[in-house]
């Protein structure tokens, strides 16, 4: 019996990045996106029904930032795993990240990078084709 698949949400405000992850994860057979949004209002809006298994949030968003938004998320969902994720290579975003209660970060760029991360911070092991 096929194992159920992990359910993402995507918190990026560029439509381009939003794409592509749905594209990579959408290749990943024990990977869904529940949903993708734009900013951190619709991530708080969603979230409480849709109850996504990971959370990928960028950390430049419109309103409030990613890093302002990871403790909303783990207040409203405290199970959930969330991987904040940036374009920016300054070192202090990885201890910000982790201070707000990201339970994972990585930078753009790479997407092997970041299929390894999604799927240990899921504690699961990447199916082999």
């Amino acid at each position: 019996m096929r194992q159920a698949a992990h359910r993402l949400l995507i918190v990026e405000d560029h439509p381009i990045m939003r794409d592509t992850y749905r594209m990579l994860f959408g290749r990943e057979p024990s990977l869904e996106v529940a949903a993708d949004v734009a900013t951190a209002r619709e991530a708080l809006d969603v979230l409480p029904e849709l109850r996504p298994d990971l959370a990928i949030v960028d950390i430049s968003l419109p309103e409030m930032n990613g890093l302002q938004l990871v403790p909303h998320l783990r207040r409203l969902q405290p199970d959930l795993r969330i991987l904040v994720i940036t374009g920016h290579h300054e070192p202090h975003y990885a201890d910000a990240a982790y201070d707000a209660g990201a339970d994972g970060f990585i930078r753009k760029g790479n997407a092997a990078a970041i299929l390894e991360a999604v799927y240990s911070l899921l504690n699961d092991s990447r199916p082999q084709p």
